[in-house]
């Protein structure tokens, strides 16, 4: 069940990952250049991990042959520390362009980076177990991190909230962001537990929380992304 439900997502995530890719390349990876790297990115990693992670479990099933599926592990880990690095990058650009006219622009960009560097080093030393398999500490650990880049990203919501120029793009980007972030840090949460429990329900729920959030942070950045430049900002 949890398989099929992975392939549907890779079916509508890939094709809107194109689609995002295709709107910013008519001219808004100019404005948003962290945003572009980000979303080559997940591609990349989509075309990558996606036949490894078919490959993996058919062999798991069929052939009972775990080595496809363990090397998958190791790139996917890979990746995701890779993508978490880059989405922070993301919400530290559009924290920058909402502070561009603020009078205490550097206190809050310094403070905000710093704090944001603090926790994870912090959340990576205490959930860093080198004994137990590197799946049930990088989810820990990845889900405190969602945590924290949720409550910069609702910094950053705020801030543009407040502001006398509504730019609705930015309020749309960022609210999808928080949307991606929510998810992850429940869906994180729920694996715990279910890792706790041993429970196949759990994990799958964890997984379809996941989908679901990344897919809406999917479609909401596509729609932000593919009207012009001129029709997302409001005076």
């Amino acid at each position: 069940m949890r398989f099929a439900l992975d392939i549907c997502a890779n079916l509508i995530g890939i094709p809107l990952e194109v689609l995002i890719l295709a709107a910013m390349l008519r001219g808004s990876y100019r404005r948003y250049p962290a945003l572009f790297l980000y979303m080559a990115a997940v591609f990349v990693v989509s075309l990558v991990e996606t036949p490894m992670y078919i490959l993996g479990h058919l062999d798991a099933v069929r052939l009972h042959d775990r080595h496809v599926w363990s090397q998958y592990l190791k790139i996917y880990w890979f990746d995701e520390r890779v993508l978490m690095a880059l989405v922070f990058v993301v919400v530290l650009s559009l924290i920058y362009q909402a502070t561009e006219r603020s009078r205490s622009r550097r206190v809050l960009r310094t403070s905000m980076v710093s704090g944001a560097v603090l926790f994870s080093a912090v959340a990576f030393w205490v959930h860093y177990d080198p004994v137990v398999p590197t799946g049930q500490w990088m989810t820990a650990w990845t889900s405190n991190l969602n945590f924290c880049a949720a409550i910069l990203d609702l910094g950053l919501w705020a801030m543009l909230i407040g502001s006398r120029l509504k730019d609705s793009r930015l309020l749309l980007l960022s609210g999808a962001l928080g949307i991606l972030f929510t998810g992850a840090a429940i869906a994180g949460s729920i694996s715990n537990l279910a890792v706790t429990r041993h429970s196949s329900t759990l994990t799958f729920a964890g997984g379809l929380v996941n989908i679901a959030s990344n897919l809406a942070f999917l479609y909401i950045w596509w729609q932000a992304l593919r009207v012009r430049e001129a029709d997302g900002r409001q005076t």
